[in-house]
């Protein structure tokens, strides 16, 4: 018999040798084992120990001289069946430990994406996901890039009808905005939950931040918008934005 069968089914090179030994020369001691196997002395009781573990062989004292056989060939599907019952029991269990880790891998690994809106429905949209994805007590922080954005009736109505809503979810919201819409920006100073400043740093687009997203618009001629979904970035906006807030002015 090939040994690499007995090996296929989990015995090492020795353990098969060593069986096939015991099966070809029925009880004998480790001298003849040794000889016959051609497994070492120094590892030969270890293999005998592991096989008589397996119920593959045994042990037998005569005239204090122990001796070896094995057992019943039979006994390699009851090895096999043992093996097969463990088998399924660690992957019953790895099952669990699959699903911990992908919830402990979950806490880390960012998940990314980046969605465009276009005409001002599309800009509409994302600000009524906006509404829907913020709880109470949570931020909404935003820069507008200047007057001429708010002189556009629509947009106008359409933030403070935001900022109505936001309010009522109570939302915490801060703007920066540029010097020359405070006038206008005087319409939205009795919103509750709503601070504002100014500044004398130009920002391309109109920005906003909330949780893990960052929102870049313009609402000029072609409507335009996209949201990027990025902790990591979102983390650093939010930075810039305090940085900028701490030396904007009332």
């Amino acid at each position: 018999m090939d040994i690499k069968t007995l090996i296929s089914i989990g015995l090492t090179k020795g353990e098969a040798n060593v069986y096939l030994t015991l099966l070809k020369i029925g009880s004998t001691t480790s001298g003849r084992i040794i000889n016959e196997s051609r497994v070492s002395r120094s590892k030969v009781y270890d293999v005998l120990g592991r096989l008589k573990q397996k119920g593959l062989a045994t042990e037998v004292i005569k005239e204090n001289v122990k001796y070896f056989e094995s057992t019943d060939p039979k006994k390699i599907i009851e090895y096999l069946q043992i093996k097969k019952q463990d088998i399924q029991e660690k992957i019953e269990q790895s099952n669990q430990i699959v699903e911990d880790l992908n919830k402990l891998k979950s806490l880390h690994v960012e998940k990314q994406e980046a969605r465009v809106y276009t005409e001002i429905e599309g800009l509409k949209t994302i600000y009524s996901e906006i509404l829907e994805d913020l709880e109470a007590g949570e931020e909404y922080l935003a820069f507008g890039i200047g007057k001429t954005e708010i002189q556009t009736k629509e947009v106008s109505s359409f933030f403070k009808n935001f900022h109505l809503k936001r309010a009522d979810k109570k939302v915490n919201a801060r703007i920066i905005m540029q010097p020359e819409t405070k006038k206008e920006m005087a319409n939205f100073s009795q919103l509750k939950y709503y601070h504002y400043k100014f500044t004398e740093v130009k920002i391309p687009t109109n920005i906003a931040i909330w949780k893990d997203n960052v929102l870049h618009s313009v609402w000029e001629d072609k409507p335009l918008a996209f949201v990027i979904k990025s902790k990591q970035i979102a983390d650093k906006y939010r930075e810039y934005f305090n940085d900028v807030w701490k030396s904007a002015k009332k």
